[in-house]
Order: structure tokens, then C-alpha cells, then sequence
């Protein structure tokens, strides 16, 4: 018996170190595609906060971004907090999903159905939702700061917030945020391996990064169709409440949550009568090329790191 404990324990410490062994080349990857889609992310942030605006083109939004932070803008406003933001969440993404999938269903996800894929990012993406939501607030707020009251600083927005809205603050908008990172994830995973498969029989397998790639787009924009009218409202709702002249502490409560679903949904109908079910689909040109070009990132970037440092943990 204590041969087998021994054994047992052996075998589970081998597990975690083998899970582990993903977290470099997961994270050299994350890092790689937040640095390269930073530049379209801020374009999607412009357009999607002024979707609730009648007549603002992209050309607009862009001109009147340049007039005050300048051609510099464009790479550092909000950098930091995005590249936080967005290299930590797709980290937690791609570590915790092949953990969750063997957790529900006992078999790697290579071996899981689409169903069984969908399902385990869905639950996978839930801690990513609730931890970034503080990031996203600092972001949209140096994304859309006209006057530079905050500097360019992460934690001035975040201080700022706090101050005027209490610790709630930092999670305005957190079911739009959950909305949006639980539907593309969940997408993205369970679509990924049938797009691996269509496009091998288009690209020669001797153009492995190119089929990579390419169902690694096709996959995050049709994740994009799917959590675009979440992003649009979450985006529309974190301008409309930094800008709020006014704003009123909270402390949490049930009351709270409750309310803040309300209002996503309340926000979303005011959208809708603004400009149609359109307006939830506002700057998804940007979107899918921003989602899509992750995705084609990341179903690159991971294999290639794990190959050169040696990994085969799914």
C-alpha cells in the first residue's frame, strides 16, 4: 500500500510538472500576438465606445485620436494595460482550458467532441472574465482620455476610479467583459481543430504555419460574430460611465450585480434604436481582422514556442 501511495504521488507531481511545462511557451506566444494586434485593438476600442453616436466614422474617431495623443499614440496610449491585459488572459485561456476539458470530460481536447471543446472553454474563460475586468476599465479609460488627465498611467485611471466609484468601479461593465471573453473562447476552441482539418485540404501539410494560420483566423472571427454586440455595449457603457460627471460610490451587493446586468442589456436596446442591430456589430470589420489575426497568432505562436522548447502537453 505504501508502494502504491508512493507511486500515486509520484505520478501526480509528474502531471503537474508536465501541465506546467506549457506555461513558457503558452506565455512566450500570449506575448508575441498582444505586441503585434496592439496597434488594432486600440482602432476596435474607438470604434466600438462610439457606437451609441450617431454619424462618427472611423476616419473621425482616428483624426480626432491623432490631434491629441499624436502618431505616438497609435503604439503607447493604453499600451500598458492592454498588453497586461492581453497577454494574461489568453495565458489563462489556453493553460486552463486542455486542464478543464480532462477535468469534465477525463481526455485531452484532441480527443473531445465540439460540444465537449465549447463547454470547457466556456468555464475556462470565466476567471480570465472576472481578473482582466479591472485592466479593461484603465484601458478604455487611457484609450479614450481627450483631456490626458491621467497621463498615459494605468494606475492613475484605476486610482481615479476607485476614488470616485469605490473598489466596485474597476468592475463596471464586467458582464459585458464576461459576455465577450466566454463566447469567443468558447468559439475559438471548438471550432479550431474542424478549421485545422478544412484547411489541410487546401494548404500542402509542407505549409504547416500557413494552415495554422489560417484556421486559426477562421476561427476567431467566427468567434468575433459571436461576442462583437457584447463588446460593442461593454465598450459604449465603460465611455458613457468615465465620462459621468457624476459618479456614485457602491458597495457591493447582490442589488449590484443584478443592476449591472440590467443595465447592459438597457444599453444594448438604446443602441439598437440608435442605429438597428447593426450598431451591435459596429467597427466588426476591425473586430474580426483584431480576433481573427489573434487567433491566427496564437494557433502559430503556442506550437512553435512548445516545439522549441520541447513541449507536447496539450
Amino acid at each position: 500500500k505504501k508502494k502504491n501511495k508512493k507511486t500515486q504521488k509520484r505520478n501526480g507531481n509528474k502531471k503537474k510538472a508536465d501541465v506546467l511545462q506549457t506555461l513558457p511557451p503558452i506565455t512566450a506566444g500570449a506575448l508575441a500576438t498582444a505586441t503585434l494586434m496592439y496597434p488594432v485593438d486600440l482602432v476596435r476600442a474607438l470604434r466600438m465606445s462610439s457606437a451609441a453616436e450617431k454619424n462618427v466614422g472611423i476616419g473621425t474617431l482616428l483624426s480626432n485620436f491623432k490631434k491629441v495623443h499624436g502618431y505616438k499614440g497609435f503604439v503607447t496610449q493604453g499600451v500598458v494595460p492592454e498588453m497586461m491585459r492581453a497577454t494574461y488572459m489568453r495565458v489563462l485561456k489556453f493553460f486552463l482550458f486542455p486542464i478543464t476539458h480532462r477535468a469534465l470530460f477525463d481526455k485531452n481536447p484532441s480527443a473531445g467532441t465540439t460540444a465537449t471543446k465549447a463547454i470547457a472553454a466556456g468555464l475556462a474563460s470565466i476567471p480570465e472574465g472576472f481578473t482582466i475586468a479591472p485592466l479593461e476599465v484603465a484601458k478604455i479609460g487611457l484609450q479614450l482620455d481627450k483631456e490626458k488627465r491621467f497621463n498615459n498611467s494605468t494606475t492613475a485611471v484605476m486610482r481615479h476610479v476607485v476614488k470616485t466609484r469605490g473598489w466596485t468601479g474597476l468592475f463596471m461593465g464586467y458582464t459585458g467583459v464576461q459576455y465577450r471573453q466566454t463566447s469567443w473562447t468558447a468559439v475559438y476552441f471548438a471550432t479550431l481543430s474542424d478549421f485545422e482539418n478544412l484547411t489541410k485540404k487546401v494548404i500542402p501539410n509542407e505549409y504547416k504555419e500557413a494552415q495554422q494560420l489560417t484556421s486559426g483566423f477562421l476561427a476567431g472571427m467566427l468567434g468575433a460574430a459571436f461576442n462583437t454586440p457584447g463588446d460593442v455595449i461593454r465598450s459604449a457603457l465603460k465611455k458613457k460611465l468615465l465620462a459621468d460627471p457624476n459618479p456614485v460610490m457602491q458597495r457591493f451587493s447582490i442589488g449590484l450585480c443584478v443592476d449591472g446586468v440590467k443595465t447592459f442589456f438597457t444599453l444594448g436596446n438604446e443602441i439598437m434604436q440608435v442605429g438597428g442591430i447593426r450598431a451591435l456589430y459596429a467597427g466588426f470589420a476591425v473586430k474580426s481582422v483584431h480576433l481573427g489575426g489573434s487567433g491566427a497568432l496564437l494557433a502559430m505562436f503556442i506550437p512553435f514556442f512548445k516545439r522549441i522548447m520541447g513541449v507536447d502537453q496539450e
